[in-house]
């Protein structure tokens, strides 16, 4: 199954939102802030929406797969260079053999 660029450009704009929501969670943990947690809170709804669309063009272990992949490999990004976390080499595998499986799914 080929995914064309729209479907992608979805995906990772719902990748990116719940990057996003797991980035502000993590702070509101961190650092108390409620703020944090109203975004969450108001982005979640809109995540889960977006996700629900892209159900609408795949099926729901590609999009499950994808989407959720790419979190992982976000989260880490994030984690790395906001919150000043550190990989082991062996995680940098796993997700460098993580986003080779998105490049798989997408292969027909």
């Amino acid at each position: 199954m080929k995914i064309d660029l729209f479907v992608w450009s979805v995906v990772l704009v719902c990748a990116g939102l719940f990057i996003l929501c797991d980035g502000l969670s993590a702070h509101w943990g961190k650092t108390g802030n409620g703020r944090s947690l109203a975004y969450v809170m108001l982005l979640s709804p809109l995540s889960y929406s977006v996700f629900a669309f892209i159900n609408t063009k795949l099926n729901l272990a590609v999009t499950g797969a994808l989407v959720n992949t790419i979190v992982v490999a976000g989260a880490a990004v994030v984690g790395t260079f906001v919150f000043g976390e550190e990989l082991s080499s062996t995680q940098y595998l796993g997700i460098a053999l993580a986003l080779v499986s998105v490049t798989l799914l997408n292969l027909t």
